[in-house]
This record gives structure tokens, sequence and C-alpha cells, in this order.
């Protein structure tokens, strides 16, 4: 991949900003309507420390995100990407939980003409952008970007071969989350695309009891799986799964994690350290990232979000 090809992905996309800025992956923002106001989340690292540092629920609680518009999306293209590359590569959250991928792609089909009048105006190279479904969100988004840079940069495999290689991984990938305010998932279950009937929580009963979903999100569809004591006692039992199916083989190197808060929070609970040394006695890498603010606000502050591939059965 030459240095005037790119991957881009949305925002939503739960990777490390080290890892972003190593591997000049560009970010398109969403946007996020408040109580007050709007703000732009594009992953960058001091406005997801101010907005977790600053985060309320009166604020936030019933904020919406939403994709760029055809019209934004333009503006990108002509300022940021056009002047910089010959071939965009856009990996988007799954498309049937966001339009992120529809408004792409209908900015790309409405200024096609235009990239063909600037080949022959300017003599440049012609300007291409492809767009990938990742079927998945946050860390399950995360997870396959990974494999896709390290097809290109590691094993020196070209972009579309690279694409087909990540595709055969897609349904391998299993994403869960732990929400922690499970009366934030309560008031906004009517606004969440695609889970109007949130079935597998009984909200008063699971606050009473101090119990926390553990939610497993594979092809598509989301189930609960287990519950634990509090967040902790969650994040326990989810780490005792994932260490089964490490023993039994992962298609991937990397597990991919994030947590809606600051990383001091979490990053030295000695649940996640104990997990994060298993994997390192087992070859896996992990990857720990603050979670998007569109993510914090569908699925509520100091949630974690995990995602690993396999192709065996689940243990």
């Amino acid at each position: 991949m030459t240095s005037r090809t790119c991957i881009a992905v949305d925002s939503t996309c739960d990777l490390p900003a080290k890892f972003i800025q190593q591997h000049n992956i560009e970010v398109l923002p969403i946007y996020i309507n408040y109580d007050g106001g709007q703000a732009l989340d594009y992953r960058d690292p001091q406005t997801m420390l101010d907005f977790y540092k600053n985060h309320s629920k009166e604020q936030f609680g019933l904020a919406q995100s939403d994709p760029l518009s055809v019209s934004d999306m333009t503006h990108i293209l002509k300022e940021r990407l056009l002047p910089n590359y010959d071939l965009v590569q856009v990996v988007t959250i799954n498309s049937k939980k966001s339009d992120v991928y529809k408004r792409v792609s209908e900015a790309a089909l409405v200024n096609e003409p235009k990239f063909r009048e600037m080949e022959k105006s300017e003599g440049r190279a012609p300007f291409r952008i492809r767009l990938y479904d990742s079927m998945s969100m946050f860390t399950g988004h995360a997870l396959l970007v990974y494999e896709l840079v390290k097809k290109i940069h590691v094993e020196n495999m070209p972009l579309n071969k690279s694409i087909r290689a990540i595709d055969n991984m897609r349904d391998q990938v299993y994403g869960y989350l732990i929400p922690n305010d499970l009366s934030y998932m309560r008031d906004r279950r009517h606004l969440r695309k695609g889970d109007n009937n949130i079935s597998w929580i009984n909200f008063k009963l699971a606050s009473a009891l101090n119990l926390r979903p553990i939610v497993q999100l594979h092809r598509g569809k989301t189930d609960k799986i287990d519950t634990g004591k509090g967040f902790l006692g969650a994040l326990e039992k989810l780490f005792a799964h994932v260490r089964k199916q490490i023993t039994q083989g992962l298609t991937s190197d990397v597990i991919a994690m994030s947590y809606g808060g600051l990383l001091e929070e979490i990053k030295d609970e000695p649940v996640l350290a104990e997990f994060r040394e298993f994997c390192k006695e087992h070859d896996i890498k992990t990857m720990l990232s603050m979670m998007s603010m569109t993510g914090a606000i569908n699925v509520g502050p100091k949630s974690f979000a995990l995602s690993f591939a396999t192709d065996k059965n689940l243990a």
C-alpha cells in the first residue's frame, strides 16, 4: 500500500490513538447532539478526556449520534482526502446499526463526476473510495481494522487480498459488552437503532440485585449470555469465558478492549491485569482504548467492550 492509499474508519472504531497515528488511519467524525449543544466525535484524545471528565447524565442521557451528512462528507473528501490520497479504503460500523456506510456511499456517488473531471483537468491519478461494512461495532470493528493493517503492513499483502482476508474473518468476530449504568440503557431503549426491545434486561430486578448483563454481539445478533454481580463481577465472568476461547485457539492474535471512561479508572484493576497477563502468556496481544463518545452515549459511560475472533465453536 503506497503513501497515496489510506484506511479510513468512523469514530466508533475503538482503536487506541497511538495505533491510529502510527498507521495513518483517517477518522470520519460523527455528530453528537446533546442537551445544550452539538459535539464532533472524531477520537481526538483530549476531546475524549474532556468528554469523560465532564460527562453528566442530565446533559448526555438522551443525546443522539448522527453520521456526517452528504454535504459534510463532500467537504472532507475535498479538503482532506482528495489532496492526499488516490485510494481511500473506508471500513465502517455495522450498516444495520448506523447510517455511516450509507452516507459515505452517497457522497462518493454524488462526487464521482467531479473526481473524473479532476483527473482530466489536472492530470492526476484516478481517485477511488471503497467501502467495507465491518458488520460489527466498537471493539469488533477495531479488531478487523487491526487485522487489515497487519495484512498490509506486516504481511505485505495487497489491499484487495487483505480485504478478502478480513472478509473471511468477519463472521468469526465475537463482541461483548458490559453496560454499567442500567438506568441509562432503560431510558434510551427507544433510541437505539435495531434494539427497540431490549428483552434481555429486567432493569428493575437487575438494579435491585446489583447485576450487570454480559451481552454478546455476533453476526449482527445481540444476546445476553450471562450476568455478574456488579461491574467487576461481570468483568471476571467475561474474562473467564474468553480464557476458554484462547485455550481453544483464536484466528486473530489480538483481543480488542475498550472502556467508556478514563483508562486510569480501569487499567490497574487486578481482574484486568491478570487477564492481560494470561493473554501475554498465550502470545495474544491486548489493545485497550477509550470507548468512542458515540459508543458511550448509546450504551452508557463506564461500560466495557471486548472482541476476539475464532473459527471454533465456543467452549
